[in-house]
């Protein structure tokens, strides 16, 4: 089989899985029902992943590579540190706040293996990292704190929408609160830290 063709599989498996999650959850969602949904036998979804976890899995880090890639394709298009800030948080609300994530974020870490559970790891890390860079160019003194800060505060607003808050009001004051936070921080704060 083409390589091509495996992938094409793949995909229209992990769709599937999407739609019968978001459809039933995660507890009902079963090899079996993904069998039915795409037309293949159980053998040929497990010829591509060993598990329902493992399925599961690939959703979540497929979620957060996407995410990654694309905040960091965007961020890369400013060149002044606060404007790369505002687009990180911009477009991370954007992604939490989607429909397509909010189905993902039904999937519990504890149902995954610990390979996933890595990868992860490792994704949401990388994802933090896009915003190191322009606090450093700012001064921040703890980058990686406010990066935490920020990312849950990004979490925050995205519940909000989720309970049916608009999503251009939550955007606007989500990005007004980080900015002035971090302009606080790096031109007050700075002086504070040194005393």
């Amino acid at each position: 089989m083409s390589p091509a063709i495996a992938d094409a599989r793949r995909e229209s498996i992990l769709r599937a899985a999407m739609t019968l999650i978001s459809e039933r959850g995660t507890t009902a969602f079963t090899v079996g029902d993904v069998a039915k949904a795409t037309g293949f036998s159980r053998p040929a979804v497990y010829q591509y992943f060993r598990s329902r976890e493992d399925i599961l899995g690939e959703l979540l880090v497929n979620d957060m590579a996407d995410l990654s890639n694309e905040i960091d394709r965007l961020v890369a298009t400013e060149n002044e540190p606060m404007e790369q800030i505002r687009v990180w948080v911009h477009y991370a609300l954007a992604h939490l706040a989607s429909p397509e994530h909010r189905v993902v974020r039904e999937i519990s870490a504890a149902e995954l293996d610990e390979r996933h559970r890595g990868e992860l790891r490792a994704m949401h890390g990388y994802l933090m990292t896009s915003l190191i860079s322009p606090l450093r160019q700012l001064g921040a003194a703890d980058p990686a704190a406010l990066v935490h800060m920020v990312f849950a505060a990004v979490g925050s607003a995205s519940d909000r929408i989720s309970e049916g808050a608009s999503f251009v009001t939550e955007a606007a004051t989500l990005e007004r609160f980080v900015i002035s936070g971090i302009e606080a921080i790096t031109v007050h704060g700075r002086s504070m830290g040194e005393a």
